[in-house]
């Protein structure tokens, strides 16, 4: 039976390593894995999802923005000995390529499990990570703490020279240097003032 778990987190909350080390696990229980990413996810190279901890892997399938439902529907489908379907950067798909996924992994009977913010630098939902909560079984936060504080870290802040940005491009990918992962409080002073 099919299950779709949605992971989301703010940066800096080991989303990546969590998918490699669930991705080690089911591959040691003899299970047959699917490694996703969204193209647009180039940091460490086009194919490869590492996290920031130095584990890494190379995906079996990359999801173009242009990638139409049907082609990741037959992808899926063509492959009847997947037991797990392991997406990284989930965020950045399309509705059209989160509803793919999610039915067709529901007609192969075989998991989903997808890892990726909830929201932008702007503190909205991505489109993706919007159609995750709809349709997803199971919601699971991975917690981490704010870079300015010890509280619970739930947005993403886009730095420029240090200093906060609250406008611009939404998709724009960056590591360390361009986002940090802050409390609420932190998001609106993070020490140079705020959005007002």
């Amino acid at each position: 039976m099919s299950k779709q778990i949605f992971f989301y987190g703010a940066m800096n909350s080991a989303k990546s390593a969590q998918l490699l080390m669930q991705n080690y696990n089911y591959k040691e229980q003899g299970a047959n894995t699917l490694l996703v990413k969204p193209a647009i996810d180039t940091r460490d190279g086009y194919r490869n999802i590492s996290s920031r901890i130095g584990l890494k892997s190379e995906a079996d399938y990359i999801i173009n923005s242009d990638t139409p439902q049907k082609e990741i529907v037959e992808r899926i489908l063509r492959d009847d000995n997947i037991d797990v379907v392991l997406v990284d950067e989930g965020q950045f798909l399309s509705k059209k390529q989160v509803d793919a996924l999610s039915e067709s992994t529901r007609i192969m009977g075989i998991e989903l499990h997808v890892f990726g913010l909830l929201k932008d630098f702007q503190n909205n939902l991505f489109e993706g990570s919007q159609d995750w909560l709809e349709t997803s079984d199971n919601i699971v936060e991975i917690k981490t703490t704010c870079s300015k504080c010890t509280r619970k870290a739930t947005c993403n802040l886009r730095l420029n020279d240090g200093k906060p940005v609250y406008d611009g491009d939404v998709v724009q990918i960056g590591g360390n240097e361009s986002y940090v992962s802050v409390c609420r409080e932190h998001y609106y002073n993070y020490g140079y003032g705020g959005i007002i």
